[in-house]
């Protein structure tokens, strides 16, 4: 005998649960059906805070050469940071980023510890006219609004190289390690729009920020050089922002409080390798090139193995670095994009440079390997290969072509960090490093091939060319890092304290691999003509220690570098 219990709190059914579901209106829909009741009715309702900030915005739009711009009272900031807490809040911001900073000036005597005085700086993007983050992304992810001026960041379109962020020289870009892009201010455009102030101005309590609408075009900016005392060059962007206060800020006697703290920057270790290899693949292709000609001027034939082996060489060492680089970007899948910026940025004229670079050097490959593997191919693609009119000389024409190219690709390589202005990158230091690497390791690689090949002095003048190149090289790194002479370049002295601080022991394996390639290299002179395996392989050893060794030096390049910036605060 059963008994039948009653049902106890039923489940309701699917269905009808989510149908149930569906009529609830979130608080978000319940706030968008308020607005659009309220637009269609044709009422406006100004924002409920807007009492308290509308004399902090303009009246009107910008009109033909004008724009928005940021306006900070250095008199009413008191540093307490309640801007940048809003912006954080409001942009939803990672813990340890931020699109707003604020600064601390010491005023006084510097000749005392103790300032006389202390102004605090809160500082943003400052939606420069010339802005230096749109002209170098490779990839048209920055937009600069045509009516307001606004600087603003395409999140979809970025490929996180981070060139922007060198190309800033106010540290605005901010990348994000989670989002594998950079974000930046963007001066709350949609709450402009809608006659909302920006977080920092809403937030701040004393009123010392507002948006107003300045000139643009050839205006002087500001009357002045900086926007303030140790703040970078205007003239590399045209920054928009205002300071005002009572009376200026005598740059004599204003420093920041960070002025002596440097930070190690970033290692960009596979751009360091990419610049390298694709250096090495230049050289080893001009060494082989004037070392063959010479040959071939005296009477000398020189055979097929040679300049096919120095290609493969190149073509091995370059597609290596250029296989390495992407694993610098933070998308590396949208790096098909990098040559949408070619006509203002460096780093798309470098990518696209170097890919034709690559491409007329595989062509010269096959054209130089196609009478050794010809017996190889079957006969079905050989019909459909035109011999006749492919010359002798095509492949040697090609591998030479590709030199020029070549170099405007490492032109653009170092135009790319020379463009940043910051002082330590300038072209006197960035062009002989970046070409001293071609110099002093493709000779030394070129010296194996014609060393294997039974051109043994060919090998040792090469080996002894690489040596003296690479000992020149290293002699003006090291002139940078000796101890000051009291007369050096400012920046010169900060980067060399960094380096000692932080970056000695990479100093050290630089100096020590120096010196060790260079006697290898020596070592090969002496052998290479009479034993010429046995020299091969001291010159392949001091080729992979001299790559080991700029490579180090590229390091060195990217994480010592210094600049003038906004001010910190300790």
């Amino acid at each position: 005998m059963s008994t039948m219990l009653p049902v106890v709190n039923r489940q309701p059914e699917l269905v009808g649960q989510l149908l149930h579901e569906q009529q609830q209106l979130s608080a978000v829909e319940q706030f968008s059906d308020w607005h659009t009741d309220h637009e269609s009715s044709g009422t406006t309702t100004a924002p409920a805070q807007e009492k308290y900030y509308r004399s902090l915005l303009p009246a009107t739009a910008p009109g033909p050469n004008e724009q928005f711009a940021f306006e900070v009272d250095l008199n009413a900031c008191s540093g307490c940071k309640a801007c940048v807490v809003a912006c954080h809040t409001l942009n939803g911001l990672e813990e340890d980023e931020s699109w707003r900073r604020v600064g601390t000036l010491l005023i006084g005597d510097p000749d005392y510890a103790d300032a006389a005085a202390i102004q605090h700086v809160t500082t943003a993007c400052h939606h420069c006219e010339d802005p230096g983050c749109l002209n170098g992304c490779p990839v048209k992810a920055y937009d600069k609004d045509p009516v307001t001026g606004i600087v603003r960041h395409l999140d979809d379109q970025c490929i996180g190289c981070k060139y922007c962020t060198m190309m800033c020289p106010y540290e605005v870009p901010q990348y994000s390690d989670r989002l594998g892009i950079v974000r930046k201010c963007d001066m709350c455009h949609q709450r402009l729009s809608v006659g909302e102030a920006p977080a920092c101005v809403q937030s701040c309590p004393n009123e010392a920020i507002r948006i107003t609408v300045v000139p643009t075009g050839d205006v002087e900016v500001a009357g002045q050089d900086t926007l303030v005392p140790s703040s970078p060059s205007s003239v590399i962007t045209r920054p928009t922002t205002r300071y005002v206060a009572e009376t200026s800020l005598d740059p004599a006697l204003t420093r920041p409080q960070d002025e002596n703290v440097d930070e190690v920057a970033e290692s960009h270790w596979p751009l360091a390798v990419m610049l390298v290899a694709t250096q090495i693949a230049v050289g080893i292709l001009i060494a082989e090139s004037l070392a063959t000609l010479v040959l071939t001027a005296v009477g000398i034939s020189v055979p097929d193995a040679v300049p096919i082996a120095a290609a493969l060489s190149a073509f091995a060492i370059g597609n290596m670095g250029l296989g390495i680089a992407p694993l610098h970007l933070g998308q590396p899948l949208r790096m098909w994009r990098v040559f949408l910026g070619l006509k203002t940025s460096w780093l798309s004229r470098e990518a696209v440079v170097l890919g034709k670079f690559m491409g007329l050097l595989a062509g010269a490959i096959a054209l130089l390997l196609l009478p050794v593997v010809w017996d190889w191919i079957p006969t079905s693609i050989q019909q459909w290969i035109p011999t006749e009119w492919i010359p002798a000389w095509a492949g040697r024409a090609l591998l030479v072509a590709s030199i020029p190219v070549g170099l405007a690709g490492l032109y653009c390589s170092a135009m790319i960090y020379i463009a940043t202005k910051r002082r330590p990158w300038r072209s006197g230091r960035t062009l002989p490093r970046f070409f001293g690497t071609s110099l002093t390791c493709g000779p030394i690689v070129a010296a194996v091939v014609f060393a294997l090949t039974g051109f043994g002095v060919t090998a040792a003048l090469l080996c002894l060319a690489g040596a003296v190149a690479g000992w020149w090289k290293w002699t003006r790194e090291r002139r940078l890092y000796r101890a000051p002479d009291g007369s050096e370049d400012p920046y010169d002295r900060r980067s060399r304290r960094l380096v000692h601080q932080h970056l000695g022991e990479t100093l050290r394996m630089r100096n020590f691999s120096a010196v060790v390639a260079t006697l290898l290299a020596g070592l090969a002179f002496m052998l290479c003509p009479f034993l010429p395996l046995v020299g091969a392989g001291c010159a392949a050893l001091s080729a992979a220690v001299w790559i080991a060794g700029e490579n180090l030096e590229r390091l060195l390049y990217f994480q010592s570098v210094v600049y003038d910036r906004m001010p910190g605060t300790l």
